[in-house]
């Protein structure tokens, strides 16, 4: 018998899809790549749009994209897009300016890469539960290899302690009120990030580390495209 999700708030994803086919020796966006007979972002959007825990999804992508991500839209049946919308020189303002699009309504708004197309449903609801529990959470894994900090000329300078080390996925999520914040702050004082979190921690956020499966991999080279077949063959 299926769980029955009873819950009082609604999330608003923005897919970040912006990328391009440069590191993959392509001519199209690498989201538009294919895995197993599917588009990459085909396989992202289905998990979303499946996901009882998502209620709206913007996507953000180049103005060149837009109806190849309309087209995908409408092929695979995502009926929980709300928008197709142009992005930024970059992608936190392409993130800017998705967040123009999500409903009044939301409480919790979800940031992920299209390129991630490996999350999964479980990973998902571990993330954004976390994230209304403590206001900010994200998806991350524990850093296997050792790492080295390097002096000015290049050479080791000593060994990082990777037990309190992790590396960040997607999804980011936040309370509507913090994100919102997060990126006026950030607009006003011209502060430029990697990725949401840290926007998060300039003005002094807590975000919640959520444990995530190596799997969630980004795809950005042509030897990911290999990984995530395999990944897929064997699910």
């Amino acid at each position: 018998m299926k769980r029955k999700i009873k819950r009082d708030y609604y999330v608003s994803c923005i897919l970040a899809a912006g990328g391009s086919g440069t590191r993959m020796g392509a001519d199209i966006n690498k989201i538009f790549l294919d895995i197993l007979g599917f588009p990459v972002i085909a396989r992202t959007l289905s998990v979303l749009n499946n996901s009882k825990y998502i209620d709206e999804i913007i996507i953000v992508t180049k103005e060149q994209d837009l109806a190849g991500c309309h087209d995908i839209v409408r092929e695979f049946n995502i009926n929980k897009v709300k928008t197709i919308t142009v992005g930024g020189t970059s992608r936190q303002e392409s993130v800017r300016n998705g967040l123009f699009q999500v409903s009044g309504n939301a409480d919790i708004v979800m940031v992920h890469d299209a390129a991630r197309p490996l999350v999964t449903p479980y990973h998902l609801e571990e993330v954004i539960n976390a994230a209304k529990e403590y206001g900010a959470a994200a998806l991350g894994v524990p850093e296997k290899n050792t790492l080295k900090q390097i002096d000015s000329d290049g050479f080791i300078a000593q060994t990082v302690d990777r037990s309190m080390i992790y590396a960040i996925h997607t999804p980011q999520v936040f309370a509507k009120e913090l994100i919102e914040r997060m990126y006026k702050y950030a607009e006003e004082n011209g502060i430029s990030a990697t990725d949401d979190c840290m926007l998060a921690e300039i003005i002094g956020e807590k975000i919640k580390m959520v444990e995530d499966s190596y799997e969630n991999i980004k795809i950005t080279t042509p030897d990911d495209l290999i990984i995530a077949e395999q990944i897929l063959e064997n699910r």
